[in-house]
């Protein structure tokens, strides 16, 4: 078992939850009560999103190991999977076992060396970054859950301030922490400190992007970088893309919308394949096209106004406005590209839909930025190349 593990962790890091599974299931039986074999099946089945099974097989190991002693993801799994108040149980054993092994951490001879190799850690602070991953990991799903399940609940306002205060108090520079803090004060329509929160973090994710881009254009590595550590920056570079669709749909919300389109256009440079990111870029310049043409007016002073929910046809005709509706169009162009290639049974169906529509309201895709390259076709294949475009009516 100690070699199934690690093993198994290696898939479930490269995204194979399959090839994990498969290395896994000639041994279930033998190691049914090993809470630490059971924590990675489940965690492999949630993966390969067998849900009701990973439940079942989680729920064995968090009783196996009711403190958490041997692993705290299990019981973060677990809480995500459950929600409610039970699932806030499950979140809280996990971040209590986190805690106990910050604080033995911060002291002197609380951990042992014995204890580093065992857990695969380089030095002390490799244990201590793993550590306060692991709890703000805990302490997100935490918030998710009083702001979704228990959000009618009367302390849910104040357990989302302290779990994030903590959050920030242990990592003041984490970027995901300050773009959650902007998703609570949005809830609390506190504005101007969700406006504010929202750009520090957009400020901290571009740092963390440049550095990896940075590790990654080097044309020679450093002699203590080695092949592993170039992996897991790709791995973190690539991990940066659902925190930005997020923090971008937050600067929809606060009509930051240069902001948004900033971030959109940065998931693009890290996967020029993400629908989210084209659709909100295209939203971004719409909106900012609809707030542009009714800036100076007395509707826009109006409460009951809503700019966003003006027709196309209403705007102002202006070459500003004109520009930023032809980007729009350009831009969803190439979602609707992205869309209809190779990569569209992919993309959410509704998302899907959401791009069709807005750009039939621009008067549909821009036919000469669909048409392909004349270099890497023959004359035939010019002359016949609309037929490879299937409409939205088909």
């Amino acid at each position: 078992m100690s070699e199934i593990i690690p093993q198994a962790r290696g898939f479930l890091v490269t995204s194979q939850p399959e090839k994990a599974l498969e290395i896994l299931t000639p041994h279930i039986a033998s190691n049914a009560k090993s809470p630490e074999f059971l924590a990675i099946l489940g965690e492999a089945l949630l993966e390969n999103n067998d849900l009701q099974q990973a439940y079942e097989v989680l729920i064995q190991a968090c009783e196996l190991d009711s403190d958490a002693a041997l692993g705290v993801e299990k019981f973060l799994y677990l809480g995500q999977i459950i929600g409610g108040a039970d699932g806030l149980n499950y979140v809280n054993t996990g971040l209590n076992r986190l805690n106990e092994i910050l604080t033995s951490i911060s002291q002197d001879g609380g951990v042992t060396r014995e204890e580093l190799v065992k857990g695969g850690y380089k030095d002390i602070n490799e244990y201590k970054t793993w550590a306060i991953k692991k709890l703000n990991s805990g302490i997100f799903a935490s918030i998710e859950i009083w702001m979704t399940d228990l959000c009618m609940e009367p302390e849910a306002e104040s357990k989302c301030n302290e779990l994030i205060e903590f959050s920030l108090s242990i990592d003041p520079t984490n970027p995901e922490s300050l773009s959650i803090l902007s998703s609570i004060r949005i809830s609390q329509q506190r504005q101007q400190e969700a406006v504010e929160a929202l750009q520090r973090s957009w400020e901290l994710f571009k740092l963390q992007k440049t550095k990896l881009e940075d590790f990654a254009n080097k044309k020679e590595e450093e002699e203590s970088s080695s092949g592993g550590d170039a992996f897991e920056v790709g791995m973190e570079y690539v991990e940066l893309i659902q925190p930005l669709i997020t923090l971008s749909r937050y600067a929809i919300e606060l009509e930051q919308y240069d902001t948004a389109i900033e971030i959109a256009s940065n998931v693009q440079d890290i996967n020029d394949s993400i629908l989210d990111a084209f659709y909100i870029e295209a939203l971004a310049n719409l909106f900012k096209a609809k707030q542009t043409s009714f800036a100076n007016t007395g509707q826009a002073n109006d409460e009951e106004f809503d700019y966003r929910e003006v027709e196309v046809s209403q705007l102002k005709d202006t070459s500003e406005i004109k520009q930023l509706l032809a980007d729009t169009r350009s831009i969803l162009t190439s979602a609707y590209k992205i869309s209809n290639s190779e990569y569209g049974a992919e993309n959410d169906p509704v998302l899907v839909e959401q791009v069709n529509e807005l750009l039939n309201s621009l008067g549909g895709p821009i036919m000469s930025e669909l048409m392909p390259k004349r270099d890497n076709l023959d004359d035939a294949e010019v002359a016949n190349w609309e037929t490879e475009i299937v409409s939205d009516d088909e």
